[in-house]
């Protein structure tokens, strides 16, 4: 059996999701208090002489929740009114005064799966990841079947901030299916609540490789509202990723239309005009993204292909003797960008933004040459890819090393999910 593994780096959807709220410093008489009571830091080790030393005092500044609930309300009025401020403070990004409101309300109703909801939301929000963790998953806990609830906890899983690894995309497409399940089943449809569900299952399938899916879930959302740039987005990456170029570029322009000032949509045309070969409508709509995001997207980092083939030849050299006389019996090519054959040697195919290319049989053990029938084996890094894949020098030297690392991987007979099980994804 003949096949071709890659290395992918996703440049697919947008990702842009509220700064966290700053909250350096309490209001009011709350604040005082906490300045009054505070152990001076020379004497926060230990507060009798000679005594050992004990944990410095810390005290969290905190928002407080503007709800107005009379006092002679009871538990339920209170509640109800700490989950309208809340939801009201997340509009308006004031995302450290929700999340006081609804753990004030969480505390008056520990079951109440809005208040663990929002409490999630906040802290995610406030990228208080492992504390937002764990109030979705109390929300799932208290009611698993909540689509709303599954929405936000598979946005989070699927959009959130920080790295996302492979298992974080399907726990959230699962949670993102699941609660199209049970959207869908309700009498009483909310068309814009299956519309996001769907559109969060198009972003994980495209992160995670599976772009002709992707394109049916986003299909779905596009037919229920055919104004979301979101999913036009999320249409143009899975088109991208499929190398039907023209007719993504027709998508993504709508995109924009739509959505002008989306860094990441600007990002992918940019992209897309490159395979088109449309060179300086590529550079405008990739600068365009850059002076859009630029504390999230960052030049390329291109070297000329000499100083990167120094870079390949430098990761040659450390290895043992007998996986050095391995790696160079075979062709190890840089290549600006893939291929177009290469990408569609596997159904789906490879998407563009591949970072390298192992080309021979898979699952051949290290020491089992190829038949003599085969075609020669090789390996292909692409300069272009790997230079939009980092943010620094540094960073270009370690990303060359891996690819050529995990493409070696598969030289000795090692498939994907091998390598995944190594660290060398």
């Amino acid at each position: 059996m003949r096949a071709l593994l890659a290395t992918a780096v996703l440049l697919a959807a947008c990702r842009a999701s509220a700064p966290a709220e700053k909250t350096g410093h309490g209001s009011g008489s709350n604040a005082t208090a906490a300045a009054a009571t505070a152990v001076p830091p020379s004497k926060a080790g230990s507060l009798v002489e000679g005594a050992t030393p004990v944990r410095p005092h810390r005290e969290e500044p905190v928002v407080e929740c503007p709800a107005q609930v009379a006092e002679t309300a009871d538990d339920e009025a209170r509640v109800s009114g700490l989950l309208d401020e809340a939801n009201k403070q997340i509009e308006r990004a004031q995302y450290a005064a929700a999340w006081t409101c609804a753990d004030r309300a969480g505390d008056l109703s520990p079951t109440s799966v809005e208040a663990q909801h929002l409490r999630g939301a906040a802290l995610a929000a406030l990228g208080r990841d492992q504390e937002a963790q764990i109030a979705y998953g109390l929300a799932l806990a208290l009611d698993p079947d909540d689509p709303e609830t599954l929405r936000a906890v598979a946005d989070f899983y699927i959009n959130g901030k920080g790295e996302r690894g492979r298992d974080a995309l399907r726990l959230g497409l699962e949670l993102a299916q699941r609660g199209s399940r049970r959207a869908e089943a309700r009498r009483r449809r909310n068309p814009p609540l299956v519309a996001d569900l769907a559109v969060l299952e198009g972003q994980a399938l495209n992160d995670l490789g599976r772009s002709d899916e992707a394109l049916v879930r986003v299909g779905a959302a596009l037919r229920i509202a055919p104004g979301r740039g979101d999913a036009l987005h999320e249409k143009g990456v899975a088109l991208f990723d499929l190398s039907r170029f023209t007719e993504a570029r027709v998508v993504l322009q709508k995109a924009l239309a739509i959505q002008p000032d989306d860094a990441y949509t600007h990002q992918m045309l940019g992209l897309t005009l490159e395979q088109l070969g449309d060179a300086g409508g590529a550079d405008t709509e990739l600068a365009r993204a850059l002076e859009l995001a630029p504390a999230e997207l960052t030049r390329p980092i291109v070297i000329p292909p000499a100083e990167f083939q120094k870079e390949v030849d430098a990761v040659v050299a450390t290895l043992p003797a007998e996986r050095k006389a391995r790696v160079r019996s075979i062709k190890i090519e840089i290549a600006d960008l893939p291929d177009p054959v290469d990408l569609a040697a596997v159904t789906p195919p490879f998407p563009p933004t591949i970072l390298g290319l192992y080309r021979g049989p898979v699952g051949h053990a290290a020491a089992t040459p190829p038949a003599a029938s085969d075609e020669p084996v090789s390996i292909v890094l692409y300069r272009k890819n790997l230079a939009r894949a980092v943010k620094s020098r540094s960073e270009l030297s370690e990303q060359i090393r891996d690819t050529l690392l995990h493409e070696i991987g598969h030289l000795e007979g090692l498939d994907e999910d091998d390598l995944r099980r190594r660290g060398m994804e």
